[in-house]
């Protein structure tokens, strides 16, 4: 006898009383199996887990059927030998398009079992497939890439801790004949992975199995007598007619409502950093000055990177986070962040609190706590954890900072425990999360080795993330419109990175420039509008380094506009959601396209339009259809920071229709951008 179970999302499952098979017949309207039913063991089920000399999968899993409900579907699935039980619970979200899957592998043999694979896994149908994933690397990270499946199979990874690291934890596999898609977004515990196999039986086109999880290449987890392992949490999201600038919004609507909530993060102070003014190499006199240019534009925290701690001005004592007692401080940094807040400003610094340099004081004090060959100290220790979480208390105490930036320079190597650092990357997020509980007014930024860590794990503990050590204007855009496909917009960190432009030999046009950075240091710069480098900048959260103390009074007049801009209407930049309306690319350089974002508030239509142009081409004049208004309503249309009129449109044309947005004609200009806000009356 056979049960049907259909659930929200075009999701059905059957299930086969008298064998215990549980098939999955159709995913986000994707048609799953070999017509519906399971075939050979490798592409059939919904799981595969390996235990000892065991491998276990297709019909060797028995299934029962815990509960079903409009909204929820608990399943689990025990080999015949009773040896382990994957009992997992999908939690349909017909809102967003989303299903959330929780799995969990428990021993329920008497015995020790070594873990080598436990991976969930969903089998499509054979036909055309395309697998679009993210290729990451530093200063050109969340870069879309697109794969057909021919026969050869795509493994995604992030390893060493680092999550973004080659791939992001994403993927969106696309039938297409039929253009439907779905989108997996997994939680990172650990490191992690994405197998999609390309499956061919007889004269078929390929299957795609895709399996999903923590990372399997050195597994070896020993599990005990009626242990629990917590597998990661994975979001598998519909794909509205195959598109995929269709992912971002609800995604992050999910989030921001259903899981942002518990997370209880600050609101982001506008942010002065010190790193693209001079790195290491500063006094304190230098950035006394930088402290009244940042205090001028707006700015509500200034941060002192690396620098202020070690004997030397490079990395060979990071770890050992005593105070230089030479300059920039002379041992008393803590002067400086008084200075600081006496000039109405909040104080922070950076840590990179993960890495530990061979040769420091602890290392030699307490060998035992440093697994061989690695810069990482063992947090599975009760004691070495305590002392990681204490080192970052002692400092915020000491400077009585109240933001913190975190770093993660360098892998934290191979884990020879075999969890895959399953086990230290709960125990790390535990600790920040001690940490938040300990200082509860304190932010704290995830940096991750200018953005190799950021993922909707780290998103749900750090109050935000940092886009990219890359702070090229145009570079960021680019690298942004990854990140929006699997992260969120108002909790994005971008650096605008100013000095003073030279003369100007050969003027052509009026704008108001200045020199940025064009990299992720001062050895690359160019010249920029103010505005496009100021607009580039709104698009998330404005940041700041460089020589502002320098700048001339009406750029710093009009840079605070935009400041104060952001600062007025911060909740609407924080919960917002961003419609990409351009299609994202495979280069950091592809200059000629236009870029083009909506950002829209929570619970309104309200939206503000981002515009920018970077070729060479004259085009100056483009429409671009807006997403989700009320066609009924009535929206003022403004540009904003200039002196344009306001039109007045309604819903259905601009979705129709679009935006005539007018950005200034010159050959010469290769930067230029617009800033529209659409309000609803």
């Amino acid at each position: 006898m056979k049960k049907n179970f259909t659930f929200p999302n075009c999701t059905k499952f059957s299930y086969d009383t008298e064998s215990a098979t549980l098939t999955l017949t159709d995913l986000c309207g994707m048609t799953c199996g070999h017509n519906m039913q399971e075939d050979d063991y490798s592409c059939s089920g919904l799981a595969v887990v390996c235990v000892d000399e065991k491998r276990l999968e297709g019909p060797k899993w028995k299934y029962e059927i815990l509960s079903s409900s409009e909204k929820e579907f608990r399943f689990a699935a025990s080999d015949a030998g009773k040896t382990v039980c994957m009992e997992s619970l999908w939690k349909f979200e017909p809102e967003y398009g989303l299903i959330d899957c929780h799995y969990q592998l428990k021993n329920t043999s008497d015995k020790a079992v070594t873990v080598r694979r436990a991976l969930p896994r969903w089998v499509f149908s054979p036909g055309e497939h395309n697998i679009y994933s993210q290729m990451s690397r530093w200063n050109a990270e969340n870069l879309l890439q697109c794969q057909p499946l021919r026969g050869a199979d795509v493994h995604l990874h992030g390893r060493a801790a680092r999550s973004t690291v080659g791939n992001t934890p994403f993927c969106v596999i696309r039938d297409e004949e039929n253009m439907t898609a779905a989108a997996f977004h997994v939680f990172p515990r650990g490191n992690w992975t994405i197998h999609v196999h390309s499956d061919i039986i007889s004269n078929e086109a390929p299957t795609a199995v895709l399996e999903a999880g923590l990372a399997d290449t050195d597994l070896f987890l020993m599990l005990q007598p009626g242990e629990v392992l917590e597998l990661p949490e994975i979001l598998i999201q519909d794909v509205p007619m195959g598109d995929l600038l269709k992912i971002s919004a609800p995604l992050q609507k999910y989030m921001i409502r259903e899981r942002m909530p518990e997370a209880n993060l600050h609101q982001p102070p506008v942010v002065y950093n010190g790193w693209l003014y001079r790195f290491t190499d500063f006094t304190r006199e230098q950035l006394s000055r930088q402290l009244q240019g940042a205090k001028e534009i707006g700015c509500e925290v200034f941060i002192v990177d690396a620098g202020w701690f070690g004997g030397d001005s490079g990395w060979s004592l990071v770890g050992d986070w005593r105070e230089k007692t030479d300059a920039p401080f002379y041992g008393n940094m803590k002067a400086f962040a008084d200075e600081v807040r006496a000039a109405g400003l909040k104080f922070g610094f950076w840590m990179e609190p993960e890495r530990f340099a061979f040769g420091i004081p602890i290392r030699n004090e307490h060998p035992e706590w440093f697994p061989e060959h690695t810069t990482r100290i063992d947090l599975t220790q009760p004691a070495a954890a305590e002392y990681f979480r204490n080192v970052i208390a002692e400092n915020v105490k000491k400077f009585g900072a109240e933001y913190i930036k975190i770093d993660f320079n360098a892998s934290v190597g191979y884990d020879g425990t075999g969890t895959e650092l399953h086990n230290y990357c709960t125990i790390l997020n535990e600790q920040m999360q001690l940490l938040r509980k300990e200082f509860p007014d304190l932010v704290i930024e995830n940096c991750g080795s200018g953005s190799l860590r950021n993922d909707l794990s780290t998103a749900l503990i750090y109050d935000h993330a940092f886009i990219s050590d890359n702070a090229h204007p145009f570079e960021t855009l680019r690298i942004r419109q990854g990140t929006f496909m699997r992260t969120l917009p108002g909790r994005t960190l971008n650096w605008i990175v100013m000095r003073p432009a030279p003369e100007r030999r050969t003027k052509v046009s009026d704008v108001t420039q200045v020199l940025a950075s064009a990299a992720a240091t001062w050895d690359e710069a160019a010249l920029f509008d103010l505005d496009y480098v100021m607009i580039s900048g709104l698009l998330g959260i404005p940041g700041f380094s460089g020589e502002l103390a320098e700048l001339d009074p009406e750029i710093k007049t009009r840079a605070a506009s935009f400041v104060s801009f952001y600062k007025e209407n911060r909740k609407f930049f924080s919960d917002s959601h961003v419609f990409l309306l351009t299609a994202p690319d495979s280069s950091v350089t592809d200059y000629e396209k236009y870029l083009a974002f909506q950002m829209q508030g929570d619970q309104t239509t309200d939206s503000l339009l981002f515009v920018f142009s970077d070729g060479a081409s004259r085009r100056s004049v483009r429409n671009f259809r807006l997403q989700d208004l009320d066609p009924a309503k009535n929206y003022r249309v403004k540009k904003l920071f200039a002196a344009d009129e306001e039109l007045i449109q309604s819903g259905a044309e601009l979705m129709r229709y679009g935006v005539k947005t007018i950005l200034p004609e010159n050959q010469h200009l290769h930067h230029t951008a617009g800033l529209y806000q659409i309000t609803g009356f």
